[in-house]
């Protein structure tokens, strides 16, 4: 037997051990996908993208969160999954170096919307599909990301199609099939970060996951049913999938240990250290902006690997830069989304980022909670009469280390969605993929 129809054996026995500590997880993961997605409802981009579908496809029976129309299954995916990224507003996952909800319940919700089933059977497909986001995380190296893939997209893709073909209940042949066929549409680079392409990578990912799987139960085309050898060695440093995944995948569920982080601003997550270390400063010292010299941020080396802008000259690339996120916090602006639009940046916030420097110290020892792994950031902020604040952050707020409140996550929401928020009690009360779909898509069920 192939080391992918093993690890499938494996994700069908180590199923039935999901908690349901694990599914209130999963509950709080879908709730923060749904206020994600409601928080970008009426925009421009999302429109071009849906009449684009409209105009190449026809419309369809399936539907747009937080929209009017409907689509094909397929286009539905892609789009969702574009709307869960466009804010950058979404889920990570430390172990995966990426957004894994954005991809997976959109491709879930493409395949159930007209396949009902139980809702704690969604949750549990949706939890093995974050678990195969983590494990090839944590296994295919560093390199993968630092070379520049959007791992977000690449192992996005793989971790929605097996969500996807555990929750149609695939036998272990056409599930192998569904992998290999995600396997070798693979694809996204970071180059485009910064950019509406980043989300149209989330998007494209969902809809490749739901096609894979729907060709594979349908046994349309068969191809390689052992491709995860040719994954790593294409996108990692190993010529095989290493037996860690097999050995480790549900020994203890990842949406659970460490745990999703969640955003409490709409940009990059790599970002949120220097956030916190220039929110404490603020609240403990009066910072005159006339009068600040210059602003070290120390990384460990690649630990800004994500915020790849030191220059930008829009908030859309402004949202991968700690030039420019540090700058509006000490110039007492918010962090809301109308800061990272596509626009032109400010003269003010220009002259401020000047002074901005990236420094890197591997000599510093990691936190054992630090998250990311081994990651820091220090802000050092100097005064022109040599006055020097200075603060380190290893677990920003809404890491699992350093949890949000749950009354946070319903703010989220009823920001977002105030009439989701005000049927909450509903949502708890979900049995069936049917009344998901009602409850996101009308806000009832």
């Amino acid at each position: 037997m192939t080391k992918t129809k093993q690890l499938i054996n494996t994700i069908y026995n180590r199923s039935q051990y999901i908690t349901p500590k694990d599914r209130d997880n999963g509950l709080t993961g879908i709730l923060d996908f749904i206020s994600t997605c409601f928080a970008a409802q009426n925009k421009e981009a999302v429109h071009s993208l849906i009449q684009f579908a409209i105009n190449e496809d026809g419309k369809g029976k399936s539907s747009i969160i937080g929209y009017e129309g409907e689509v094909t299954s397929s286009n539905a995916a892609l789009i969702n999954g574009f709307i869960a990224h466009i804010l950058d507003f979404d889920d990570v996952h430390s172990s995966m170096r990426g957004h894994p909800s954005a991809i997976i319940l959109p491709s879930l919700l493409s395949i159930s919307e007209h396949n009902n089933q139980t809702f704690n059977h969604f949750i549990d497909s949706y939890i093995i599909g974050v678990e195969m986001a983590t494990q090839i995380g944590e296994t295919i190296g560093s390199e993968h990301y630092e070379n520049g893939w959007h791992a977000s997209s690449t192992i996005g893709l793989i971790s929605a199609t097996v969500a996807c073909s555990y929750y149609l209940n695939l036998d272990t042949n056409d599930f192998a099939n569904a992998i290999g066929i995600a396997v070798t549409q693979a694809s996204g680079l970071r180059g485009q970060f910064g950019s509406d392409i980043k989300a149209l990578h989330i998007g494209l990912a969902a809809q490749k996951a739901y096609w894979s799987t729907r060709v594979a139960q349908k046994q349309i085309l068969k191809g390689n049913q052992n491709m995860l050898d040719d994954f790593y060695g294409t996108f990692g440093n190993s010529q095989h999938m290493p037996e860690t995944l097999i050995e480790k995948f549900g020994k203890t569920w990842s949406i659970t240990d460490p745990g999703l982080w969640f955003k409490l601003y709409p940009c990059c997550s790599a970002n949120y250290h220097l956030i916190d270390a220039i929110n404490s400063i603020k609240a403990n010292n009066v910072i005159p902006i006339d009068k600040i010299e210059t602003i070290d941020i120390i990384f460990p080396s690649n630990g800004d690997a994500a915020l790849k802008y030191t220059h930008p000259t829009t908030g859309q690339e402004g949202a991968f830069s700690a030039e420019y996120v540090s700058s509006l916090l000490l110039l007492g602006k918010h962090l809301n989304p109308e800061q990272f639009l596509n626009n032109p940046i400010q003269s003010e916030i220009h002259e401020l980022m000047a002074k901005v420097h990236r420094l890197y110290d591997d000599t510093i020892v990691p936190n054992k909670f630090a998250l990311p792994k081994n990651r820091f950031t220090i802000v050092k902020i100097k005064m022109n009469d040599g006055t020097i604040y200075k603060k380190r952050i290893d677990t920003p707020k809404g890491s699992p280390y350093n949890p949000l409140a749950p009354e946070e996550h319903l703010n989220k929401l009823k920001h977002s969605s105030p009439i989701h928020w005000e049927k909450i009690k509903q949502f708890y009360q979900i049995i069936n993929t049917d009344a998901l779909h009602q409850f996101i898509h009308k806000g009832v069920c």
